[in-house]
């Protein structure tokens, strides 16, 4: 027997229980194993072909979660003296509204832009029901507004979270709305925000691989070509290792815009492979560094 809905709603659920012949049997005493998250009922009915049992179980339990128990009923029968009623409750949380985006709400994007979100929140109109607090758990990384419209003839509350976070990283938050609701009166927002370091350059390729004769000239290039929101110069190029590589950074420019062009050149003498790092030191403040991975396989 499953007992499944919404806290605050009437959930109840009934099962009949007839004995297979007339008189076989009668049900003496009910009782449940615990009892702490439901309610029952035992009555009897008369059948054409004898006496019947309804069994009647109700959900007791006012907030969310899950329960077992189970019901025992005593009987006279000498084959059979007890009969056991499973009963297993899932119960969810009280829905008084439709929220839009349900669930938790993103903040995604690079660090320096404007990162926000609209949740609307529309009572039921089964369960109206005025917000009359709005406060968040933390507040450090969100602004928020709560402001009404109409929609129809219900109102409509529209709630606006803004990114503070001015540096990458990732941080989480809850916003709660109290309600005059009776039974709910909190409506819990989940807030994540993930913020990016941003990308102020196009980079073509991403990592340079090298690939060719230790006895051959092998060399690469990598064109870095600045975004119109962030100009920027490269002012240093520093590999991590630099045994086996030599750099050069040329500054040219093509269709009016600025663009550093990267050359790696292999500098291995014998058959293998390496890893490298190249980091771009530039004077922006958004990305300050630009690394460029290198990779290398040296045939003879």
């Amino acid at each position: 027997m499953s007992l499944n809905g919404e806290a605050g709603a009437e959930i109840k659920v009934s099962v009949k229980i007839a004995p297979a012949a007339k008189g076989l049997f009668e049900i003496v005493e009910a009782k449940a194993d615990r009892g702490k998250d439901i309610r029952f009922t035992l009555t009897e009915s008369k059948e054409t072909d004898g006496k019947a049992y309804v069994l009647t179980v109700e959900n007791r339990r006012k907030i969310k979660g899950r329960y077992r128990d189970t019901i025992k009923l005593l009987t006279t029968s000498s084959i059979r003296k007890e009969l056991t009623i499973p009963v297993n409750g899932n119960i969810k949380d009280r829905q008084i509204a439709k929220i839009t985006p349900p669930g938790s709400v993103m903040l995604r994007g690079y660090s320096g832009e404007t990162i926000n979100a609209l949740i609307t929140i529309v009572p039921k109109k089964e369960q109206m029901f005025d917000i009359v607090e709005v406060k968040a758990d933390n507040g450090k990384n969100i602004h928020f507004t709560l402001t009404t419209s109409k929609e129809a003839a219900n109102k409509v509350y529209l709630l606006t979270v803004e990114n503070k976070k001015k540096t990458p990283g990732r941080f989480r938050d809850n916003i709660r709305l109290f309600t005059t609701d009776k039974i709910k009166k909190e409506i819990t927002i989940p807030i994540w925000g993930e913020i990016k370091t941003p990308e102020i350059a196009y980079i073509k390729p991403r990592r340079l691989t090298l690939r060719g004769s230790a006895r051959e000239s092998v060399k690469g290039s990598v064109n870095i070509i600045p975004k119109d929101k962030y100009p920027f110069s490269i002012i240093q190029v520093k590999p991590r290792d630099g045994k086996n590589i030599k750099c050069d950074l040329k500054e040219v420019e093509e269709s009016g815009k600025k663009i550093y062009v990267l050359t790696v050149e292999n500098r291995k003498k014998e058959k293998g492979s390496y890893n490298d790092l190249i980091n771009l030191k530039t004077d922006s403040k958004d990305q300050p560094k630009i690394r460029i991975i290198v990779s290398a396989r040296i045939g003879d």
